[in-house]
């Protein structure tokens, strides 16, 4: 349920753009590319933030990897993985930066 909440969390600056620019007279498929660009704008925010400054890299990748052996744990193997490839992603984000 907290995971659903999370997914949730994370559209929700996309649907409230959605509505800002179909509320402002646009039309519906320039509301939902800007609703679309909004969303996926945030991983690739993220993504950069790690890039530039690699303690929140190891930060998320231990807290990743924590929430990655208490779902192998659980039983729920699909959403261990997704933990895993994202502790691997910002361990790996970390590992470019050259001081």
């Amino acid at each position: 349920m907290l995971f659903l909440a999370i997914c949730l969390a994370g559209l929700a600056p996309g649907l409230a753009t959605v509505w800002l620019v179909h509320s402002r007279g646009h039309s519906w498929a320039l509301a939902i590319a800007a609703g679309v660009g909004v969303t996926a704008c945030l991983p690739l925010l993220l993504l950069a933030a790690v890039l530039a400054w690699p303690p929140a890299a190891y930060a998320i990748t231990a807290v990743a990897v924590l929430a990655a052996l208490k779902a192998y744990d659980d039983g729920r193997v699909l959403i261990a993985s997704a933990w895993a490839t994202a502790a691997v992603a910002a361990y790996a984000c970390a590992g470019w930066w050259t001081p």
